[in-house]
């Protein structure tokens, strides 16, 4: 596997276990930091997006029909399973890598899970008691040979073009399992472009992503790549995502018009939310990350 450049530790600075914890729980590329999968396909996490800057999803065999709607459903990944909750839809049984109970922007308690304790995506025997009719897979990391054998047991809700944005995966899991989305995405939407419009007020046009729990001005910090699915959600918002291919001064990354965030490794909820964002994670990420800019105070007339 390769391995990213030494930087010198401090004790601010986020530990390489730290960087890499947060890069391989899937979906959150750093840039310099690299993952491997094994041999048996079980990983697809990656810092080297492809051309999409999405993990690309094996193409699926047996989808959901418009004609027979999705009504016990299993998740796969903490967005999906946000998506489907957000729709009113309660899930069969659902899994993630970081959990399925309740996150800020997710009130619902946990799901029934499968009982699974290895490495990578649950295994079928840990699936079979559910007697589910479909997988929502649409965020969840699976390797070719997985899909395959996820649709021996039911039908797969995957988008066809990798993971998709927020906006088409509401509409994804919405068609599979028959809700009206309307309502979901009008209340995400206009969070997104408050955020957004407030941030321009206040002079911003880029953001840069710093993964660590602190720094001082000349510490080096890695960055979110900007092809990671929570940087191209900022960047369709209409802001410039700024990324570095190696750990760069953090003093070299303030500048007129530039928000730094910082996503601290040991921030569970902003980890999750950041690495999968969706319909509901997004907005809430958004707001925790780079919160309203206060309004600027009315010098007073004598």
């Amino acid at each position: 596997m390769p391995s990213r450049r030494e930087v010198q530790a401090r004790h601010e600075m986020p530990t390489r276990r730290d960087v890499l914890g947060l890069a391989l729980g899937g979906g959150l590329a750093l840039v310099g930091v690299s993952a491997c999968a094994g041999p048996d396909e079980s990983a697809t996490t990656s810092t080297t997006a492809p051309p999409t800057g999405q993990l690309e999803t094996p193409g699926p065999i047996r989808t959901v029909t418009p004609d027979a709607p999705a009504k016990r459903v299993l998740t796969l990944s903490s967005a999906d399973l946000d998506v489907l909750t957000a729709l009113g839809h309660t899930p069969t049984a659902a899994w993630a890598a970081d959990g399925t109970g309740p996150r800020p922007w997710r009130r619902q308690a946990a799901p029934p899970a499968p009982e699974w304790d290895g490495a990578g995506p649950p295994s079928l025997k840990s699936l079979l008691r559910f007697g589910v009719d479909a997988f929502a897979l649409a965020a969840a990391d699976v390797s070719r040979s997985q899909l395959r054998a996820y649709e021996q047991l039911a039908a797969v809700i995957v988008g066809l073009d990798g993971r998709p944005g927020w906006r088409d995966h509401v509409d994804l899991i919405a068609d599979a399992v028959d809700a009206d989305p309307r309502e979901v995405v009008r209340a995400a939407t206009n969070e997104l472009e408050t955020w957004a419009e407030e941030q321009r007020r206040s002079g911003v046009d880029g953001v840069v992503v710093v993964i660590g729990p602190g720094a001082g001005p000349d510490t080096p910090v890695a960055t979110l790549d900007a092809g990671s699915p929570f940087g191209e959600e900022v960047t369709a918002l209409g802001f410039e995502v700024i990324s570095h291919p190696e750990p760069i001064p953090f003093r070299q990354l303030r500048r007129r018009g530039v928000t730094v965030v910082r996503v601290d490794p040991r921030d569970g909820d902003v980890v999750a939310a950041v690495r999968q964002p969706s319909v509901t994670s997004l907005p809430w990420a958004l707001g925790r990350l780079a919160p309203r800019p206060r309004p600027r105070a009315r010098s007073r007339s004598r």
